[in-house]
């Protein structure tokens, strides 16, 4: 056989593969290939990110955008819960850590608001157990607003371009912390996913199969199935929000050096959770870069190549080789010996989450 035919065959068999896989993802994603996860478990399907709160009243969201857009929350009056979290930017900042009050620099990236009701904590390292106490944290955080909260709500109340926003949320004139924070998380709300092509993908999924599979190229089908099975990435992005909401070492901790991050430590003062950080979703995952909590990573490229070769393995060294508690990169991580090919197929579906 000379390389001409071989070349032939290979290309035959290529495309005969490639007709199989579009013809399975366009079958309910009950007929799927079966996904597949590091620790042999049922990942939660793929599907549409829906609200799962009642509704709130037109007037006490009307309240909680003026809050969130208001810099008398912050302390010298210059920074508002808008400038971390921009519309434009999916409800993000684009900054590698957040700046908040005087221009300091905050020690983590800042995530996307969306779905807020599909968390089971909040921030990096879970300190918030809801979407309300969240809402206070960065109004007092030193870094960020700098702002008693008690002190926030007395500005508030104070402020006669209000008057009309609180009797129309709570038929008060004055409103306390809590009914602040609910204000917040009402508006909060209404923020949606980012309109991408993988959730028109996956809302069309819902309804006609065929039809939506149509709206994906070969090679972002082919991205889709190693997502789903040869990378595992459903071990930790799984279900409508593409996050399994756990807390995962994936060695970026650095620990015992100059940029630690002790993670979920911080919140619990558990030694078993140095470390840990709480898994991102992947929705909208380009508007959100860059990424990892401390934004290490601009490209795909470099992410992917990260948990290719099974993430970081940071070994204890000096004063920290007998330290019982320096983290260890969870079992979960593993190379995974994707070919080129494979990986460009894994960027071009991550691009359109």
């Amino acid at each position: 056989m000379n390389k001409y035919t071989f070349l032939l065959l290979l290309i035959c068999f290529n495309t005969t593969a490639m007709s199989d896989l579009r013809e399975q993802y366009g079958q309910p994603q009950s007929e799927w290939p079966l996904r597949k996860t590091a620790d042999n478990q049922i990942a939660a399907p793929l599907q549409p990110l829906k609200n799962i709160a009642p509704d709130a009243s037109s007037a006490l969201i009307k309240l909680g955008e003026k809050l969130f857009n208001d810099k008398r929350l912050s302390r010298d009056k210059t920074v508002s819960c808008a400038m971390c979290h921009e519309n434009r930017l999916g409800f993000t900042d684009r900054r590698k850590v957040a700046i908040g009050i005087d221009g300091l620099a905050g020690t983590r990236n800042t995530q996307a608001i969306f779905g807020i009701d599909h968390w089971q904590s909040f921030f990096w390292d879970g300190r918030a157990v809801n979407a309300e106490q969240q809402a206070l944290m960065p109004i007092e955080n030193p870094l960020e607003m700098d702002l008693n909260p008690d002190l926030a709500v007395e500005r508030v109340n104070l402020a006669n371009d209000y008057r009309y926003f609180i009797q129309g949320a709570f038929q008060t004139e004055t409103l306390n912390k809590q009914q602040m924070a609910q204000a917040i998380v009402a508006f909060e709300r209404t923020f949606e996913a980012p309109n991408s092509l993988f959730t028109q993908f996956i809302n069309e999924m819902q309804n006609n199969p065929k039809k939506a599979i149509k709206l994906l190229t070969d090679q972002q089908i082919e991205g889709l199935h190693i997502f789903r099975t040869k990378a595992k990435c459903m071990t930790c992005h799984e279900g409508a929000l593409l996050s399994d909401n756990e807390f995962h070492i994936t060695g970026l901790h650095f620990y015992g050096r100059r940029l630690q991050d002790l993670g979920r430590f911080d919140a619990t003062a558990d030694p078993q959770d140095k470390g840990k950080f709480r898994t991102p979703s992947l929705l909208g995952l380009e508007q959100s870069k860059p990424w990892m909590h401390n934004g290490l990573f601009s490209s795909l490229g470099g992410i992917v190549n990260f948990y290719n070769a099974g993430g970081a393995r940071p070994k204890p060294r000096g004063e920290y080789k007998d330290d019982p508690h320096f983290p260890e990169t969870t079992e979960l991580l593993h190379k995974l010996e994707l070919s080129r090919a494979e990986r460009s197929a894994l960027i071009s579906f991550l691009e359109i989450l």
